[in-house]
């Protein structure tokens, strides 16, 4: 019986953190993006704590380059990604902002074009 409501406990506290506005659910079909997800998991909650104690525990030379290349990495992934979606013929979405950085430089080079 104590198994059972260290069950539903956990269900009941998984349900409610789901229902946060800022909490996203996903599936994860391979061990690959389960790997991904644990990596994020832990940087999500580093990248919060450096960009609240900017200034006042760490200075921007020592958290800038950090987030610069935390960037770069994730631009990596959203490209390989949307290769792998393409090659897989399923359709690929970039994340929001991303999808801007690259059509908004095509949109500015058509612009110096005219």
């Amino acid at each position: 019986m104590e198994e059972q409501n260290r069950l539903t406990d956990r269900i009941e506290r998984k349900v409610s953190l789901a229902r946060e506005r800022d909490t996203r659910v996903i599936i994860t079909r391979t061990s690959d993006t389960h790997r991904v997800l644990d990596i994020v998991r832990s940087a999500d909650k580093a990248i919060r704590i450096l960009r609240n104690g900017l200034l006042i525990r760490f200075t921007t030379p020592e958290v800038l380059p950090l987030l610069e290349d935390y960037q770069k990495a994730v631009e990596g992934l959203n490209r390989i990604a949307a290769r792998i979606c393409e090659k897989a013929g399923v359709p690929y979405r970039p994340p929001k902002g991303m999808e801007n950085r690259e059509d908004g430089a095509d949109a500015e080079e058509k612009g110096k074009k005219k």
